[in-house]
């Protein structure tokens, strides 16, 4: 996406006071904060906005479900078509992975540990 394009999805939002698309996300998400970011080309800042509520947001803006969340919740969409949020998104991932930002940060240790467990998958007569 080119960043023409991106700056007119961007001025498409309203940065309403209530913020419905922030209510519409499970994680809150800052949306309206992020696009600021984004119309003053400050993607860098978009970005670490977005890792306050998200851990992989390169990933999670790709898969989250926008159209039920907070583009479902866009006021835009009452009268037209919602602010185009995960697009926003996604292009904002793009350019963390491009430039070498940070996937995650950790703000404080816990001392709290976690497990990533795969499933094997057998495609032909495993044992």
């Amino acid at each position: 996406m080119e960043i023409e394009e991106v700056k007119e999805l961007a001025d498409r939002c309203l940065s309403c006071a209530a913020k419905p698309c922030k209510s519409g996300c499970p994680l809150s998400n800052d949306i309206t904060g992020f696009i600021k970011y984004i119309k003053n080309n400050e993607y860098r800042k978009a970005y670490e906005l977005l890792l306050d509520t998200t851990v992989l947001q390169p990933i999670c803006g790709r898969i989250c479900p926008h159209k039920k969340q907070c583009e479902g919740s866009c006021i835009r969409g009452i009268k037209g078509e919602s602010v185009s949020i995960g697009k926003l998104e996604a292009f904002i991932g793009d350019m963390a992975i491009k430039e070498g930002w940070k996937i995650n940060t950790i703000k404080e240790k816990n001392n709290k540990k976690i497990a990533v467990v795969r499933r094997r998958t057998c495609w032909n007569n495993c044992k």
